[in-house]
């Protein structure tokens, strides 16, 4: 009668004796398993590098290498130490028994065979193989799945830890807009009273020079309201249509207030004349320009050639927009690390090797990347250490439906 293993296993017979051969091979095969046949065992070692058996049937007094030595090669080598072995031999002898499970072998048939016990053996040994496989395949699955979970609770983990370090940052941004208001209020107050006096007195450059007061005051009161928006998670401000290349040049204009920027940085400017006005919160992307000028400006403090590079292009689907500078570019670890709010490769303020040198918070680029979610804004970088690095701001057109 068949067993359902018969049907799939291969059985090799190792033995020097043709009649033992020939009982056992007629044996197997009426049951149904696929039989092969070595008679020694350097030609049984050769047939199983290229054919896998089940289980092996292996005679201990052979010519050559005994099944002894053939059962300690299979099981020294990885590709065949899980088939099972199991000794024939006319020796009954408890010694040799013992010598031949010391070897690796998984069981013991004494001839004269008697077939029942053959087939029982080998069906046994069969499915205790066949059980083990199915176990390794499962702690493999589990190991899988382990991998699996650990992925995903480093990843919530991660998630939680920024949700928190977003909470904070609310937090802050709320205390820190509130303590501004008051003295921008004075700033404000002020300029306007030198304004009414610069047109009492008819001085054109003192006007000139509270012009440029009056937009950074402006242009502060923008910030801070974007910042407290985002802290409040208030993101229904309306977008109205805003073309790249008017809002680059207003703020570069605001700019050249800074005589750093206006007299210690080359400038070049390409823009796409063909841009199109788009969907935009201006506030929010004139902070993401600024941020990103003064991240660029921060980079090349060191630097003896000092040059900024804005180009305003598009494709079908896209606006882009390059702000390249000739600094000391970003190393591949902090390039997965940049958009991290609190990370920063500059020093706290206050812990500054040299005068000068920038500091930072670790905000400046997490904000910029929080600012452009509202209109499905990213931010691609390219950098290279020593040479410089270009962030491009990338925002989708409207698609038509």
């Amino acid at each position: 009668m068949n067993d359902k293993n018969s049907e799939r296993s291969i059985i090799l017979i190792v033995d020097d004796n043709q009649t033992n051969l020939d009982v056992l091979f007629e044996l197997l095969r009426n049951y149904g398993f696929k039989v092969l046949v070595a008679l020694d065992g350097e030609s049984a070692i050769e047939q199983i590098d290229y054919i896998h058996p089940d289980l092996i049937l292996l005679d201990i007094m052979m010519p050559g290498i005994d099944g002894f030595e053939t059962c300690r090669r299979l099981k020294a080598d990885p590709s065949t130490q899980d088939i099972p072995i199991i000794f024939m031999s006319a020796l009954s002898d408890t010694p040799d028994k013992v010598k031949g499970f010391q070897t690796g072998a998984v069981d013991y048939i004494t001839k004269p065979f008697q077939h029942e016990e053959v087939l029982s053996r080998i069906q046994t040994h069969l499915t205790i193989r066949s059980l083990q496989k199915k176990l390794e395949e499962k702690n493999l699955e589990l190991a899988h799945l382990n991998q699996n979970l650990e992925r995903l609770v480093e990843q919530k983990t991660k998630q939680l830890i920024n949700q928190e370090k977003t909470a904070i940052i609310g937090r802050l941004t709320q205390g820190m807009v509130h303590n501004l208001k008051s003295p921008l209020q004075v700033i404000q107050t002020s300029v306007d009273l030198i304004e009414t006096k610069a047109t009492q007195i008819q001085e054109d450059s003192l006007f000139n020079y509270t012009k440029y007061i009056f937009q950074a005051v402006t242009k502060i009161n923008q910030i801070m309201d974007t910042l407290m928006m985002k802290s409040r998670n208030e993101q229904k401000q309306d977008l109205h249509p805003v073309n790249i290349n008017d809002l680059v040049q207003r703020e570069i204009q605001l700019l050249e207030g800074n005589l750093y920027f206006k007299n210690k940085i080359r400038k070049k400017y390409f823009y796409d004349e063909e841009i199109t006005s788009i969907p935009l919160i201006y506030s929010y992307l004139s902070q993401v320009f600024y941020n990103l000028i003064n991240n660029a400006m921060d980079a090349m403090w060191e630097k003896k050639s000092r040059e900024i590079t804005i180009v305003t292009r598009q494709d079908d689907s896209n606006i882009y927009m390059d702000i390249a500078d000739t600094g000391c570019g970003i190393s591949s670890e902090d390039l997965s690390k940049i958009f991290d709010p609190f990370y920063t490769s500059k020093p706290p303020k206050g812990e500054e090797k040299t005068e000068g040198e920038p500091t930072g918070t670790g905000l400046g680029l997490y904000t910029c990347i929080e600012l452009l979610k509202p209109f499905n804004g990213e931010i691609a970088i390219s950098s290279n250490v020593g040479q410089g690095s270009v962030f491009t701001v990338v925002l989708p057109k409207p698609q038509n439906n």
